[in-house]
């Protein structure tokens, strides 16, 4: 018996060292067309159910949802180096995935940091049809804000469990947003959800300058936050210049018994050394 399980163990170490294991093929989409388009959707990206597909989208906005999951506030021109001009030019791309991955597809999440094989399938067509090839460093931080508990007791209350949720737009964790705006009343009410969300939306509003959650509160929330309108802005209620630079100040955060604090965020750069337009389909 010991003979056996020695030449046994001696057979499986044989086989080990004489074979290379073999690396795992990377995720793709199983049909994939990309055409010039006549107009640019900007970011936007949206998943479907069994695929990926934009009417117009420049290349660079395709490569930075295929890179930088944190989501569009983390996204400039700073964060791409090497870039040729001609990638802010619009596609179309509708991508379809195989049956072997649509389950793994559809369990993918709401936000673009829970969907990895969107973001790996879309790497991989990068480097099939445009022939990317790219490395990370790091890059300058940016300007961002930590959103921290103040100096007083937080006054927000907390959601309970198996509560009706209304209509609304769907937050990551499972609650809802809804907007309402009504003459000068302007407010975002967040139901069930994490500061985790909070921050996310905080960050929409931010102008490029990401929320990052530092409050240490792990609970489900349900929250108002008021909109303050400035009594000598000449602009409507809910917008902000391009150059404020506090556009959360618009906000009352405080009133929550919380704070959002200046601080720097690092963030690295895609380095691209090569990239040509893509193939024809």
């Amino acid at each position: 018996m010991i003979r056996r399980v020695f030449l046994a163990a001696l057979l499986t170490c044989a086989t080990a060292l004489g074979q290379a294991p073999t690396p795992a093929k990377p995720l793709a989409f199983d049909v994939v067309s990309i055409r010039p388009a006549k107009s640019n959707g900007g970011f936007f990206w949206m998943t479907t159910p069994d695929g990926y597909s934009v009417p117009g989208q420049s290349l660079f906005y395709t490569i930075m949802i295929a890179y930088f999951p944190q989501g569009w506030f983390y996204w400039s021109k700073d964060r791409l180096s090497g870039a040729p001009p001609w990638l802010g030019d619009p596609y179309a791309i509708d991508a379809k995935v195989s049956e072997a991955d649509l389950a793994d597809w559809q369990k993918q999440g709401l936000t673009l940091d829970k969907k990895p094989m969107l973001r790996q399938m879309l790497q991989t067509m990068l480097a099939d049809r445009c022939h990317l090839v790219a490395h990370m460093v790091p890059g300058p931080p940016i300007s961002g804000w930590s959103l921290e508990l103040g100096k007083r007791t937080p006054r927000l209350t907390e959601s309970k469990p198996g509560e009706t949720l209304p209509a609304g737009v769907p937050l990551a964790s499972g609650g809802v947003m809804v907007y309402f705006h009504q003459g000068d009343e302007l407010h975002w009410s967040f139901y069930n959800a994490t500061m985790e969300d909070f921050a996310q939306y905080l960050s929409t509003m931010s102008a490029g300058h990401p929320v990052q959650n530092h409050t240490g509160l792990t609970g489900r929330y349900n929250i108002v936050l008021n909109w303050v309108q400035d009594p000598d802005s000449k602009l409507p209620v809910g917008v902000t210049s391009t150059d404020d630079l506090d556009p959360l100040s618009h906000w009352d955060i405080n009133a929550l018994g919380l704070r959002a604090t200046p601080i720097k965020l690092p963030v690295d750069t895609l380095v691209i050394d090569h990239i040509e337009k893509p193939s024809e389909n």
